[in-house]
């Protein structure tokens, strides 16, 4: 009897995902992810079933590596309104990074996936809810500590944040000059503490 062929798996999903993230789901055939993560196409379907179930194991990574980095942002010992600066700062830079625009695999997938399509959907949003109240307990704190003197309650500023991302991941598509990315930032973060 054949032994089967071992391959990484966490590989193959990483693969997987940079091809979604770069392709979206509906563009990405069955024979790209065989490509790009070099396995035969019984292999694929024996460690992801098929090709929807790999798309949601990407997105669960994703996921999973945005909480990581929101966290560790986020949960810094600097002041609150400064960690929230620095994380767009630090988001900023990894867009600058990105010369093919991939901007973000979460709005990509919101932008393509059909609003009826609930399980991806749900995927998505609650990845995306967790970003926001991160953001709505730091500014929780600096309303605490008196830092937030916009006047608006920390859950309607968290929201504003998350629609700002939303923006710049799209916006960047268009291959923005940093100096353009900046300004949007300075002007956004100006609301939070007008």
């Amino acid at each position: 009897m054949a032994r089967p062929i071992e391959f990484d798996r966490d590989k193959a999903l990483q693969d997987a995902m940079l091809l979604f993230w770069r392709r979206g789901y509906h563009k990405t055939s069955v024979r790209d992810l065989t490509e790009a993560t070099r396995l035969q196409p019984g292999s694929l379907y024996g460690a992801f079933d098929n090709k929807r179930s790999l798309f949601l194991h990407s997105l669960d990574y994703y996921a999973g590596e945005l909480k990581r980095f929101v966290d560790a942002e986020l949960n810094s010992d600097e002041p609150p309104l400064v960690r929230i600066r620095l994380f767009f700062e630090h988001l900023l830079e990894e867009t600058a990074a990105d010369p093919e625009g991939k901007g973000c695999l979460l709005v990509n997938t919101l932008l393509e996936v059909p609003a009826e399509d609930e399980e991806i959907n749900q995927r998505v949003i609650a990845a995306l809810e967790y970003v926001e109240n991160r953001f709505c307990k730091v500014l929780t704190e600096a309303l605490e500590r008196g830092e937030l003197t916009s006047g608006k309650e920390p859950s309607t500023l968290a929201r504003l944040l998350m629609t700002g991302i939303f923006g710049l991941r799209v916006y960047n598509k268009m291959h923005p000059q940093r100096e353009e990315m900046d300004d949007i930032v300075d002007s956004l973060l100006s609301v939070v503490n007008a």
